[in-house]
């Protein structure tokens, strides 16, 4: 009897402690962390505003397609860029509607864009203090119904949305940021006719 027990306290030490063990091997993430509670209610909240300016849904605003074929956006593209208020905040926003199926013409996304909308990508610059190391910009990823995608970030299913990614140091950011801060002009926008009213 008194055999087992001392095999179950071993056992029993050995399974909780191994994965103590693991957590303390793990590195702890180059990122800012993203997709949090108040970013998502943020984008929902920005996700409204958009659907009564007509630049998403199911009435939203017809603009001149172009081919675009730049990763992770759509080939065909649609930009609404525009200054809008969030929460008493003006600020620019810039909406790529991405248009992404195989072999797709802008002729078809004209015919029927509802059909061929794949996903929104949002950078809407917030206000002073947000993010002033990438000029405050706030990003996100929709699908077409408004819901957010969500990306696998350090091991944690998180909201594409928010400081995206932002690294600790400047050298370590990812994703929208890191690509936008690559555009000419230092304004993260990278079609020139765009100017922030």
């Amino acid at each position: 009897m008194r055999i087992i027990s001392y095999t179950f306290v071993i056992m029993a030490w050995s399974i909780f402690s191994v994965p103590t063990a693991v957590m303390a091997d793990k590195e702890p993430s180059p990122f800012v962390q993203v997709g949090t509670n108040d970013e998502v209610k943020y984008a929902n909240n920005l996700w409204q505003i958009l659907e009564q300016e007509g630049i998403v849904g199911k009435n939203m605003r017809p603009m001149k397609p172009f081919v675009g074929a730049a990763r992770p956006h759509g080939w065909i593209l649609e930009l609404v860029y525009q200054t809008i208020n969030v929460n008493g905040h003006n600020g620019f926003i810039v909406v790529k509607r991405n248009y992404d199926q195989e072999g797709l013409s802008v002729e078809q996304v004209i015919q029927d864009r509802d059909k061929h909308l794949s996903s929104y990508t949002v950078m809407f610059q917030r206000e002073n203090g947000y993010d002033e190391d990438n000029q405050n910009w706030f990003w996100a990823k929709y699908k077409p119904d408004g819901t957010l995608f969500t990306k696998q970030i350090d091991g944690a299913k998180v909201s594409v949305v928010g400081r995206f990614l932002k690294g600790k140091d400047q050298a370590d950011n990812r994703g929208c940021i890191y690509c936008h801060a690559s555009a000419g002009g230092g304004d993260y926008i990278f079609y020139p006719f765009i100017e922030i009213r």
